[in-house]
Parts: structure tokens; C-alpha cells; sequence
């Protein structure tokens, strides 16, 4: 049983979650928007005001001669800092990304580099938090398992085994989350298109990369003991991971996404597999269709949509998982 700070906090969370938008509300709108009480709302709203989370210098007028204070975010009481690390086409990139509190983009930047390494990115964190101030969290994307912290499995080999999360927070202290980047792309398509209560997957397919998969079940990633459910590149293709990169291109591709995508369907019955990357088209999906048809009922297998990019569920996700950790 949660007992009363716990309660606080989570009404807290409540109220803020419901005043991202940046709008201005008063307390009796808050207190309808998240269903507490208009008593609890003007405690905790005075208590946010006084920690510099909300402003509340605004009145309208009421019935009677009555005014109401007008509450809102203050958008520039703290700000979150993303970083995310990617291979595309063959070059490494990183991108960074300065979220004001209700999630606008202050600051991004994207830069290709020959070698990415734990100095490169701890310079590149120092340089953003030299030149902005009041930043508060470290959210981190990996294309790797991202398992307690550490970066596994990475498609980038020079951040393999580095305990990024620990090395972060020791520097700069802040907090610091990482995850693997399709659990902040699944976060963020969930939160942009409101499915929660769906069951979906989400396939990324890049050319001469292991292909990266995650599933939410009801508003829940499902990331598995360590992190590594989804990882469909590991799945037994009889070639040697060499001949699987190679084949990973368009002419010899399909067999690779109809095999991962049916174990997909098989252990986790999606509604819906949205699906990304430079190796899929809209003409190749019949066949992959017609593959997994082979071994699974008609009835059961899902409806896929096609997208051009994760970019926006990606930044989306990031923001997210900020303000999901911000302590009130």
C-alpha cells in the first residue's frame, strides 16, 4: 500500500502530466483534468509554485467579482538533454536533442564521426552543458542491449561493454537513463498515438545491420530479463552473422524479415506491426506476407503499416522517459 508521500507524489505527477501542453489552467480545471479534488490541486499547485515547477501570476474573472489564479508550466525551470547513437548507410552518427520541460526543442544537432567512443560522447555532454544551463537529466538511446546500464551487443563496437549510465552520472551529476532505441521509439509511438491498450510491434529493418525489434503489450515494453527481448537478429537464419549482414540488402532480404517477423506473430500475436527502415517497401510486403502465411493462420496475422521514419516516436520516446523519471 502506497503510503501518504507516495500518494503526494503521484497526484503531483498527475497534475504535471496534465499541464505539459503549456497551457494556462486554473486549479478547478486541473482538478476536473486529472479527477483530484480542487482542494488537493490548489495544495499541491501552491507547493509546485513555490519549488518553481509552475507559475501562477495570471487571473481571470469570475461570477460575483471572484477571480481564479491561472497555473503553468514553467517551461524553463529545467530542461533534459537526449543523446542517441546510430548507424546509418555505413556512418555512425550521434544526435542530441535540448527538451524544455513541456517538451519543445531547444537545441539539435547532428554530426558524423569516424570513431564514436565514450570520450566523444562525455565531450560532446560536457560541451551542451557548458553552454546550457539547468539541465537536469541524461537520456540516452543505444542501437545495442542496454542491459543495466551497460552497452551490449552495439552496432557501434567502440561503446561495446562501457557502463555508460554509471560513467555519466559519476561525471555530471545528474541522472542519467539508457535504453536501447527501440524502447524509446516503442515509448514514444505509444504516447503519440495513443495505444496503450493495443498490442504492437514495431520493426526496424536497416541494410547490413542486425534488424531491431520491440513488441508493447498494453502499454507495456516488453524488454525481457536482460533487455534482450526483440532482438530478431539473433535468431537462427542457418548462415554465419557475416553472411546474415550481407544477405541483410534488398534483393536478398525477405527471407530474413519473413523468418523474424513470424516469431514475432508466434510468441507475441501483435494487432499491428509497424515497420521502418531503408530495407522495406511497399512492394515487398505481399511476399513477406505470403511467407509467413505459409506457416501461420490467415486469421492471425496482423495488419502491418509502413512508415517512412521513427524519428518523431524516437525524440518523442526520449522526452518521455524524462519527465516519466522527473522526482516532484
Amino acid at each position: 500500500m502506497s503510503n501518504s508521500a507516495d500518494i503526494r507524489k503521484e497526484n503531483k505527477k498527475a497534475i504535471y502530466r496534465f499541464m505539459l501542453d503549456g497551457n494556462q489552467y486554473t486549479k478547478q480545471q486541473v482538478s476536473i483534468g486529472t479527477g483530484l479534488s480542487v482542494a488537493t490541486c490548489n495544495t499541491l499547485l501552491n507547493d509546485m509554485q513555490m519549488q518553481g515547477i509552475v507559475t501562477g501570476g495570471d487571473k481571470i474573472s469570475g461570477e460575483v467579482g471572484r477571480s481564479s489564479v491561472l497555473y503553468q508550466i514553467k517551461d524553463d525551470h529545467e530542461s533534459y538533454l537526449a543523446i542517441h547513437f546510430l548507424v546509418e548507410h555505413g556512418m555512425k552518427m550521434v544526435e542530441t536533442i535540448l527538451f524544455s520541460a513541456t517538451g519543445k526543442i531547444l537545441n539539435q544537432e547532428k554530426r558524423e564521426y569516424k570513431l564514436v567512443d565514450y570520450t566523444l560522447v562525455e565531450s560532446m555532454i560536457e560541451g551542451i552543458m557548458e553552454k546550457y544551463h539547468g539541465i537536469t537529466q541524461i537520456i540516452v538511446g543505444t542501437p545495442s542491449i542496454a542491459e543495466h546500464g551497460i552497452v551490449k551487443h552495439c552496432d557501434i563496437p567502440e561503446l561495446e561493454n562501457v557502463p555508460m549510465k554509471a560513467n555519466l552520472e559519476a561525471r555530471f551529476k545528474v541522472p542519467v537513463a539508457i535504453e536501447n532505441d527501440m524502447h524509446h521509439k516503442a515509448f514514444g509511438y505509444c504516447k503519440k498515438t495513443n495505444t496503450e491498450n493495443e498490442v504492437i510491434t514495431l520493426g526496424y529493418y536497416p541494410s547490413h545491420i542486425l534488424p531491431g525489434t520491440v513488441t508493447i503489450y498494453k502499454g507495456m515494453i516488453v524488454k525481457g530479463a536482460n533487455s534482450f527481448a526483440g532482438m530478431t537478429g539473433f535468431l537462427p537464419y542457418e548462415v554465419n552473422r557475416q553472411e546474415q549482414l550481407d544477405m541483410l540488402q534488398p534483393e536478398t532480404c525477405i527471407p530474413f524479415i519473413a523468418k523474424s517477423i513470424c516469431a514475432i506473430i508466434v510468441l507475441l500475436n501483435p494487432g499491428t506491426i509497424v515497420l521502418t527502415g531503408d530495407l522495406i517497401e511497399e512492394n515487398m510486403m505481399e511476399k513477406v506476407k505470403e511467407k509467413c502465411l505459409a506457416d501461420i493462420p490467415k486469421e492471425y496475422i496482423p495488419q502491418f503499416l509502413l512508415v517512412d521514419s521513427f524519428d518523431e516516436y524516437y525524440y518523442e520516446g526520449m522526452y518521455q522517459l524524462a519527465v516519466e523519471q522527473k522526482v516532484l
